[in-house]
């Protein structure tokens, strides 16, 4: 039996059903074996290019919480793929990455580099497999790791051992202890958090200015460790308001007192409140710079308290001046319960009618006025039609850029894990490709991504993928023909703008020619014809061209 029928098997029992790739001299001996004889149980992805692979697997693992695993040539094919292996590597998706390297008995090769060393600086954990004997249990083991959370991981095998020969003593894997290993490490029971750490956080809730309203902030830690209830059940008796990271947007919007999401992008009213508390009680989320504004939303004398289970996580970027290891759910619900056992409890003390006013006439775009653009529709109004034309349950990808600012502002999700942000390196163009792998593993969601113009021409050869998969993908560009941070950027800064001004082709005319359907829109009237050609699960990818107003600068900051 070759080596890869055995990791092709291998793949099949680790319930592997698509797989990313783009075919090379290493890589087509096993890609061959997949279509000719693995086709019903495995699905190949055959892209354009292999930064698009290693997305599109990003989008496949986090679309679900599943493992995504691509397939990349060695040399300057894994080369090409620095901006998607580290963008999944600041996320800490479950990628696996399968890259071959020199040939044992090559002495030289025209495509060799350091390219362990560059797997090391982009994806952090790489592990190599040199012998046929070994390279079964390596992977079994990047399986285990990446389903406990220890992702992306790279796995390196000369490509003559990929396509060698594997005794058959050696094919059959103990699949039972594999599995047994993996379901324990999944099981750990969830972390206890100190008494005293418990006490200490009451201590400094006790200490704070009690004219000022407490918040809390919570991130995709929290919604892991379903704390919602616990929360708000803290934030009642506190009497704090309640907001998100960005990645866990939307996840106390049925609530009154959530004032959004804090940061560079976040609501005016979640920053103020952040910017003017005396209390933060940060539960599951990293309190980096974007959650910060880089450190100016929270003051040096301010009380920070930081739950994670992860005591790596706690003060990585922000200072605190206490961290609580333990999980977010059972730490908050001990608070809740020390506090109770104290007789503290402040409801109502700052939840009152005004506040609640305040709350909701705090308007979520903001109305500033700018000077219209003949056959151009102004974004914000963009993103309130398409908001509610698009299908309610939906999977939203975004990738980044001036335009994201209005579709964090503007687009719901069902859920917080139903939106993408693909902004982990603050790269560009990777909202395509991430939103096709979505696609894929967006069960009974339609899924729904957002580009510029800019980020889409950078990876647009991927809808020649989505057409030839017929993968069911709404792509919205949100074309303003500008690079449009710099743009309005240089405005600021008042130096000469134009430089930043890129005229767009017709992209929907590109889109058509590659096979996808393809529309524009240049105002309301032109939304309301495509509400049904929206509302509803498309059969192949479909690219709908906004002609956005360059000339509307969103109110966060440039």
């Amino acid at each position: 039996m070759k080596v890869h029928d055995a990791v092709i098997r291998l793949f099949n029992e680790e319930g592997v059903e698509t797989l990313f790739a783009l075919m090379s001299e290493d890589t087509m001996s096993t890609l061959s074996t997949i279509q000719e004889q693995w086709s019903e149980e495995m699905h190949v992805v055959h892209t354009r290019h292999e930064q698009g692979a290693v997305a599109m697997a990003d989008g496949y693992s986090r679309a679900s919480d599943d493992v995504g695993v691509c397939l990349i040539g060695r040399g300057p094919a894994v080369a090409q793929t620095g901006t998607s292996l580290v963008t999944a590597q600041k996320k800490g998706s479950k990628l696996l990455v399968i890259v071959p390297e020199m040939s044992v008995s090559d002495s030289y090769d025209i495509k060799d580099f350091e390219q362990e060393s560059f797997l090391k600086s982009t994806v952090g954990t790489v592990r190599t497999a040199r012998s046929p004997e070994t390279l079964l249990s390596t992977l079994e083991e990047a399986f285990r790791s990446l389903r406990v959370g220890e992702g992306p991981i790279a796995v390196q095998v000369p490509w003559d051992v990929l396509d060698g020969e594997l005794p058959d003593s050696d094919v059959e894997t103990d699949r039972n202890r594999s599995v047994a290993a993996t379901d324990a490490a999944t099981s750990n029971a969830r972390l206890h958090p100190d008494d005293d750490a418990i006490d200490a956080a009451v201590d400094l809730y006790l200490d704070s200015d009690a004219t000022k309203v407490p918040i809390v902030v919570a991130g995709r830690g929290a919604i892991a460790a379903d704390a919602k209830d616990a929360i708000e059940s803290f934030a009642e008796r506190t009497n704090a308001v309640l907001a998100t990271t960005l990645q866990a947007r939307g996840y106390f919007d049925d609530h009154p007192f959530s004032l959004g999401f804090v940061g560079d992008f976040g609501s005016n009213i979640a920053n103020e409140h952040l910017h003017e508390s005396d209390f933060v009680l940060a539960v599951g989320c990293s309190l980096n710079p974007y959650t910060t504004d880089s450190g100016h939303l929270v003051e040096d004398e301010t009380k920070v308290v930081h739950v994670d289970t992860d005591p790596s996580a706690i003060g990585r970027y922000e200072p605190v001046d206490l961290g609580v290891r333990g999980d977010a759910r059972l730490t908050v619900d001990a608070l809740t319960e020390r506090l109770e056992a104290h007789g503290i409890d402040r409801s109502d003390e700052f939840w009152t009618d005004r506040f609640r006013n305040r709350i909701a006439d705090t308007p979520s775009l903001d109305e500033d006025e700018f000077p219209e653009q003949e056959g151009r529709i102004d974004p914000r109004e963009l993103v309130r039609g398409l908001d509610c034309i698009l299908p309610e349950n939906r999977v939203v990808v975004s990738d980044g850029g001036h335009f994201s600012r209005w579709v964090l502002d503007g687009i719901s999700t069902p859920e917080p894990a139903d939106f993408h942000w693909t902004l982990d390196f603050a790269a560009i163009g990777q909202g395509l490709s991430h939103g096709i792998g979505a696609a894929l593993n967006s069960g009974d969601r339609t899924p729904v991504t957002f580009c510029g113009d800019a980020g889409f021409m950078m990876a647009l050869q991927e809808v020649d993928t989505a057409v030839r998969h017929e993968i069911p993908v709404t792509i919205v560009v949100m074309s303003d023909s500008a690079l449009g941070t710099e743009y309005h950027s240089l405005q600021t800064a008042n130096k000469y703008a134009d430089v930043a001004l890129l005229e767009a082709p017709d992209i929907a005319d590109v889109a058509q020619s590659l096979g996808a359907d393809g529309y524009t829109v240049r105002s309301s009237d032109d939304l309301d014809a495509l509400s049904d050609v929206l509302d509803h699960r498309p059969d192949g990818p479909v690219v709908v061209d906004c002609k956005t107003n360059s000339a509307v600068r969103h109110r966060s900051k440039m």
